[in-house]
C-alpha cells in the first residue's frame, strides 16, 4: 500500500486530448443552454472565469514545481519499500510534509476558486440560481458565525424596511400622482440594487409594480399589518434576502459539478466564444 501511495505521488495529470476537451466544451455550451445564460452574463462572467483559470494555472505550477523537487526522494522511497527495507525517518518526515503542503496548496485553491464562484453566482438571476447549489463543502467555506448570522439578518431587515417605505409611498399616492409618480419611485428603489436596461431590472420591475398594486389593493388597516410582510415578500422575489444558513438542496447542480466546470479551460474558452461576449 505504502508502494502505491508514494507512486501516486509521483503521476503528473495527463493533458487531456481532444476528445476530452471537446466534451468539455460540450458541457460548459450544454451548461449555459440550460440555465439561460444571457450575452450580457457572459461577457461579466469571463473576468471571474479568467481569474479561476489564473488560480488553477498557478496551482499547476507549483504543485509541478513541488513535484520535481520531491522526485528523488520519492524514487529512493519506492526502491527501498519494494526492496522490503524501512524508510528513513527524515525521509518518512519529507514525504508526510510534501503531502500535507499539496494538500493544503489544493484547499488554498478551493477557497480562491470559491470567492469567485461567488460573484458569477451574482452575475446570475434568481431562477438560474434556483437550478444550481451554491453551497461549498464545510472545508472551503465555514459555516457562518453567529456575528455573520446577525450582520446578514441586518441586511435583510434594512432591505426590507426600504422596501415597505417605497411601498408605501406608492400606496399614498394621490389618483393623479400614482399615475406619474409610481414609476420613478419603483425605480429609485431598484436602481439601488440592479443595473437599468438588463433583463434582470425588467423582471424585478414588474414584481415590484405587482408589490405596489397589492399594497395599493390594502385597506389602511390590512396595510398597517401587513406592511412588512409585503416588502418581505419583494425582497424575496427579487433575489435580495441573503441566506443566512445555506443547505444543500436535493436536485440541483452540486457545488462540486460547477467548481469542475469553471475550473476546466474549455469553459473560459466557451465563453469567449459565444455571441458578442468579447
Amino acid at each position: 500500500m505504502m508502494v502505491l501511495a508514494i507512486a501516486a505521488l509521483m503521476v503528473v495529470p495527463a493533458t487531456a486530448d481532444e476528445l476530452a476537451d471537446a466534451m468539455a466544451r460540450a458541457d460548459a455550451l450544454n451548461f449555459f443552454n440550460s440555465i439561460g445564460l444571457e450575452e450580457s452574463q457572459a461577457q461579466r462572467m469571463i473576468a471571474p472565469v479568467q481569474r479561476i483559470r489564473d488560480l488553477v494555472q498557478q496551482h499547476e505550477q507549483t504543485s509541478h514545481q513541488r513535484l520535481q523537487a520531491m522526485t528523488g526522494t520519492l524514487q529512493q522511497a519506492r526502491a527501498l519499500l519494494l526492496a522490503g527495507q524501512e524508510l528513513p525517518e527524515g525521509m518518512r518526515l519529507a514525504i508526510a510534509n510534501y503531502r500535507e503542503h499539496r494538500e493544503q496548496a489544493r484547499l488554498t485553491l478551493m477557497r480562491a476558486v470559491d470567492q469567485e464562484m461567488s460573484l458569477i453566482e451574482d452575475i446570475l438571476y434568481p431562477d438560474q440560481n434556483a437550478m444550481l447549489d451554491w453551497t461549498p463543502p464545510d472545508s472551503v467555506r465555514p459555516k457562518e458565525s453567529v456575528q455573520q448570522i446577525l450582520e446578514q439578518q441586518q441586511i435583510a431587515m434594512g432591505r426590507i424596511q426600504r422596501a415597505a417605505q417605497m411601498l408605501d409611498r406608492v400606496k399614498h399616492l394621490d389618483p393623479f400622482n400614482f399615475v406619474t409618480a409610481r414609476t420613478p419611485i419603483v425605480n429609485d428603489f431598484l436602481a439601488m440594487y440592479f443595473e437599468p436596461g438588463t433583463r434582470r431590472w425588467e423582471r424585478a420591475r414588474r414584481a415590484a409594480i405587482d408589490a405596489t398594486d397589492q399594497a395599493r389593493m390594502l385597506t389602511e388597516d390590512q396595510w398597517q399589518a401587513n406592511a412588512l410582510d409585503v416588502a418581505r415578500d419583494l425582497i424575496d422575489r427579487l433575489g435580495l434576502m441573503p441566506t443566512f444558513e445555506p443547505e444543500r438542496r436535493p436536485g440541483a447542480i452540486s457545488w462540486d459539478a460547477l467548481y469542475r466546470l469553471f475550473t476546466s479551460p474549455a469553459t473560459l474558452e466557451v465563453l469567449k466564444e459565444l455571441p458578442d461576449a468579447r
